[in-house]
Formats: C-alpha cells, structure tokens, sequence
C-alpha cells in the first residue's frame, strides 16, 4: 500500500509543486502559535493560582485545628478538677451554696433596696477577688496554693452571706415589730 502513495507522489509531483505557499502563511502560523502559547500560559498560571489557593486553603484549616487543639488542651489543663478533684467538688458545692443564699437575699431587695445595694457590692468584691484568683490559676507555677486561696474566697462569700441574711432577718423583725407597734 505504501508503494502506492509513493507512485502516486512521484506522478504528481508537478502538480504538488505548481502550488506555492502564500507569502503571509508562516506569519500566519507563528501568530497562531503565539495565540495557542499565550493561551496555555493563562491556563497554567490559572492552575498555579489554583493550586496556591488549594495549599493556602489546606494550610488555614491546619493552623486553625492546631489552635483549638491547644486552646482545648490549655483550658483542660487549667481545669479545677484536673488540679484536685476534692477542691473541684467543694467549688461545686460552695458555688451552689452562694447562688442559694444569693436567691435568699433578693427579698431584701424589696424592703430596703439601699442596704440590698451595700450588699451587693461587698459580693462583688470578693467575687471580683475569685475572678482574679482564677486567672492566676493558669499562669501559676503554685497552682495547688491558687486553688486553696480560691476555695477560702468561696468560703469567705458564704460566710459574708449568712451575716448578711442574719441582718436581712434582723431588718425584718425590726420592720414587722414596727408595724405591730404602729397599728
């Protein structure tokens, strides 16, 4: 088969040969060529951009897992009853104990609202302390001697509120005995 084309090239040749390419033809083929590269160049530097984007991407979610991470590490390692399980149990205790009076106090607010005042900042101050004494619990070497100073602030805010629902109770018979006297 190949002997054919061969044959048919040799007797045609002439007739091959009588057609001359146009002047522009190559001028035309390299501007194609330059077109077809420019082309190929945008679609790498798209696949480039691409790709950055795609490590970018991968690189943020990486970076972000590890800081939760640490942040859920750090905060685990600050937690009480990491520290000392009895001391834990005794915060949840005492904590309960204070919302319990706290409640208990919120009557005197209807009668004397400026003495229900006074003791409201006097428990925010040692509230205040305990806030403290909890960000030092993370940065401190001593961590044991945080816990027992926190332990004895929670102590010292339910013996501040039974002295005050001790006045609260105070207050009230005072104001009942003046009203028996008044009618």
């Amino acid at each position: 088969m190949s002997g054919k084309i061969e044959n048919f090239i040799k007797n045609n040749k002439k007739a091959f040969d009588d057609q001359e390419p146009s002047a522009g033809l190559w001028d035309k083929i390299d501007a194609q060529l330059d077109a077809h590269c420019k082309e190929q160049n945008k679609k790498i530097k798209r696949l480039k951009v691409y790709n950055f984007s795609k490590i970018a991407a991968i690189f943020i979610v990486v970076l972000a897992f590890g800081f939760l991470w640490g942040k859920y590490q750090w905060a685990e390692a600050v937690k009480l009853e990491n520290i000392n399980p009895a001391y834990a149990a005794k915060e949840v205790q005492f904590s309960s104990l204070i919302d319990h009076k706290r409640a208990a106090l919120k009557d005197l607010k209807k009668i004397d609202p400026q003495l229900y005042q006074t003791f409201k900042s006097e428990q925010l101050k040692l509230e205040k302390e305990y806030k403290s004494l909890q960000k030092e619990l993370s940065t401190s070497p001593n961590q044991d001697r945080i816990v027992k100073a926190m332990i004895r602030n929670l102590q010292s805010q339910i013996d501040l509120l039974n002295q005050q629902l001790n006045i609260t109770k105070e207050v009230k018979q005072f104001k009942a005995s003046q009203n028996e006297t008044a009618i």
